[in-house]
């Protein structure tokens, strides 16, 4: 009996993946636990198994293509078993409308449904929900739609539209190198997009001596070697949080949970995109245990071998862009999490000093948070707090 390879549900809030590409071809035989295809969401990139042994009799979506959850990807086959004569677009709990591909055998004869727009290999392929969306909103027979690849998008649809009204699109001047926005970058887009329109932001700023900070890493590194800045300022921040909770919160409905786990995520700048990976139960490891871990979940992070439990659980992040000489920058909220902190380069600058003038290595900190969750007086006292942790430690 075939059995239909659907999209995996990764995540809690996965709605789709972004196929990096297959580990088997059309054709090839499989085992049951065999890593057939690469998957990336918001989260990582996974090696998803085959979920039975037998022979890939057809794959339905290529490389580079984002198919929703629960959407067929391959079908493997048993052995001497032919192709079924229709194949669901989808199975399980319903993420986008439902469609079918039909495959067309040379014995049999099927036919064309209407208002569907045909696959190269003789049926119906699938539509992304914002694309039948607007196709209705347009007015466009999604039978003349001709897809760029195996499943309908809105581009698609607007161009069908553009050719319907007889309009053309001037072709630009200037050229161009085309990316796609998918995977990772897309989906963080989209989930910061969101915190900027769901929360009421608000940034503090101040200056922090940093000579403090400086000198500790120094002498941690004579017996750890090298140590990053952001897992000294992890352990600071842990312990802010410790003492004022309502920052380590978020909001649920008509609530506000302060969270008991103070788990940090730390911005890593990857090939990839944006991710954060989490350091879990901050205020109860030692400085040697932060950066040990920290460690591994940058150089996975790099790597592009970062897991789900990497990435998930965080309560509060760190963002730092001292290493490209950024002074200072207005972050945003990593939802759910209510505060989100910016460190800036580590600059030498004139200061008074008991009255007189001097050269000290300071430091610009960003807090950034939702008004609705915490005042601003309330914000400013925790990052107080920072300041003097920072500069009396």
């Amino acid at each position: 009996m075939a059995t239909f390879f659907a999209m995996p549900k990764l995540g809690l809030n996965m709605t789709e993946g972004h196929i990096v590409g297959w580990l088997a071809k059309e054709g090839a035989q499989v085992k049951a636990g065999q890593p057939i295809i690469e998957i990336e969401t918001d989260k990582a990139t996974n090696e998803v198994e085959a979920p039975a042994t037998g022979i890939i009799g057809k794959i339905l979506h290529k490389e580079g293509e984002d198919v929703p959850c629960n959407g067929i990807l391959a079908v493997i086959l048993a052995e001497g078993e032919g192709l079924p004569a229709s194949i669901p677009a989808m199975i399980g709990e319903d993420v986008a409308p439902k469609a079918e591909v039909k495959i067309k055998k040379e014995e049999q004869q099927t036919q064309t449904p209407t208002g569907e727009p045909q696959s190269t290999f003789g049926g119906r392929i699938s539509i992304s929900p914002s694309a039948r969306k607007l196709a209705e909103d347009l007015g466009v027979d999604l039978s003349k739609v001709v897809p760029s690849g195996n499943q309908v998008k809105r581009e698609d649809v607007e161009r069908a539209y553009q050719e319907m009204k007889g309009k053309t699109v001037p072709t630009p001047v200037l050229d161009v190198v085309k990316k796609p926005f998918t995977g990772i970058r897309k989906l963080a887009g989209e989930h910061l997009a969101q915190s900027v329109h769901t929360t009421a932001r608000v940034a503090l700023n101040l200056e922090v001596s940093a000579e403090k900070l400086i000198a500790r890493r120094k002498a941690i590194e004579t017996t750890l070697g090298k140590v990053s800045y952001n897992v000294l300022l992890t352990e600071m921040v842990g312990k802010a949080l410790k003492e004022f909770p309502y920052m380590n919160s978020r909001l649920s409905g008509d609530e506000i949970w302060e969270m008991k786990n103070v788990n940090i995520g730390i911005a890593v700048d990857t090939d990839r995109g944006l991710l954060v990976p989490v350091l879990k139960d901050v205020d109860k490891k030692a400085i040697e245990v932060l950066h040990q871990e920290f460690s591994g979940l940058a150089e996975r992070a790099l790597a592009g071998k970062s897991t789900p439990q990497d990435l998930e659980g965080g309560t509060f992040t760190i963002t730092n862009l001292g290493a490209q000489e950024i002074e200072s920058f207005m972050p945003v909220i990593n939802l759910p999490e209510c505060a989100i902190l910016a460190v800036g380069a580590i600059m030498p600058k004139a200061v008074v000093v008991n009255e007189a003038v001097a050269v000290r290595k300071m430091m610009a900190l960003t807090l950034v948070f939702d008004h609705r969750i915490v005042d601003g007086a309330a914000a400013a006292k925790f990052l107080q707090r920072i300041k003097h942790l920072l500069e009396d430690n």
